[in-house]
């Protein structure tokens, strides 16, 4: 049966608000209905209060008629993330804490596991067996929209087992632990803000990519992540070429890239080449994810492989030619 919880948040500003709603999602299992509510609904499972409210009346009040559960949330810069009798110390990035008081307090079910990677907090919902997906409305273009958007500066990259790297949207760079290799990203990829708190902490220590590098070699071999739907019949230009590892994908990488870069018909490349449609289709839709390129018209294709192509290129040209003449003339 899914499990209704209704939680509320009192006394943080927007942006520790935001942070402590994501984590707190990221300690939920998969079939929990959680229902964000203020501190006037009848019933709340969880308050999470900020310490410099929790001795007013009101607080009081709602601890004492409405509220089964409380945390207060105390700023600090030491024990973050951990639980000392009834305060929860935050900003924090390590999820074990807050994780094992829900599955103690209000989900018995959640069974934490451990992993060899310390540096990220796993667990599992024992109905489901499968990683929990965070905000499931969030789409893959979308997480990888906010990525390549300056104005975001730090943001994380986490899925449902956790921490995965701290991005400088501004410069594009990211930082990954050292022993993070056969990463793959799944459907519970997402992204939140990082404080400059969590930067401070993520930055020490780690390895230092380019993050379009960095995503092309982990997004190329992910098998578990949807990419953006494309089609054969489509045309795609690359604007932006990938640096691709030295092992055996270089080769077609290079002639893929090649062809593309003038302009192409995806399905053209595929049988000039004589590649599969996997791999054609997973080069399309990684360099479009990573903004390396765009669908184009068939007017800005280039690459052709025989004359009848050229003709019907031409052809199609003379006729946007035409059309846009008659359309300015009000033909």
């Amino acid at each position: 049966m899914t499990q209704a919880l209704k939680i509320a948040i009192f006394g943080l500003n927007t942006t520790d608000l935001n942070l402590l709603k994501t984590q707190i999602l990221l300690c939920l299992p998969s079939d929990t209905h959680l229902k964000w509510v203020n501190i006037a609904e009848e019933k709340i499972d969880v308050l999470f209060v900020s310490d410099v409210f929790f001795n007013s009346i009101g607080i009081q009040k709602v601890l004492n008629e409405r509220a089964k559960r409380y945390l207060r949330l105390t700023k600090s810069n030491s024990d973050l993330g951990r639980i000392i009798d009834d305060q929860l110390f935050y900003p924090f990035s390590n999820l074990r804490y807050l994780h094992e008081w829900l599955a103690q307090e209000t989900l018995s079910d959640i069974k934490p596991i451990e992993s060899e990677r310390n540096d990220r907090q796993f667990y599992l919902d024992t109905r489901s067996k499968f990683p929990v997906a965070l905000k499931p409305d969030a789409t893959i273009e979308d997480v990888f929209a906010e990525i390549f958007t300056p104005r975001n500066g730090y943001i994380q990259l986490f899925d449902a087992s956790g921490f995965i790297a701290l991005v400088d949207t501004r410069t594009e760079r990211v930082w990954v632990e050292e022993n993070m290799t056969g990463l793959q990203f799944n459907e519970s990829l997402n992204q939140t803000y990082a404080t400059s708190q969590i930067v401070q902490e993520q930055i020490e220590g780690k390895l230092i990519y380019d993050l379009r590098v960095w995503l092309w070699l982990i997004l190329s071999q992910s098998s578990m992540l949807q990419l953006p739907k494309v089609e054969l019949n489509q045309n795609f230009k690359l604007e932006i070429w990938p640096q691709f590892e030295r092992d055996i994908r270089r080769r077609d990488y290079l002639k893929i890239a090649a062809c593309f870069s003038e302009g192409a018909n995806i399905e053209v490349v595929k049988q000039h080449l004589n590649l599969t449609d996997e791999k054609i289709l997973n080069f399309v839709g990684c360099a479009k994810l990573l903004q390396l390129g765009r669908f184009v018209e068939s007017d800005e294709v280039k690459f052709f492989t025989d004359i009848n192509q050229i003709e019907t290129g031409q052809t199609n040209k003379l006729r946007s030619f035409f059309g846009k003449l008659r359309k300015k003339l009000g033909l």
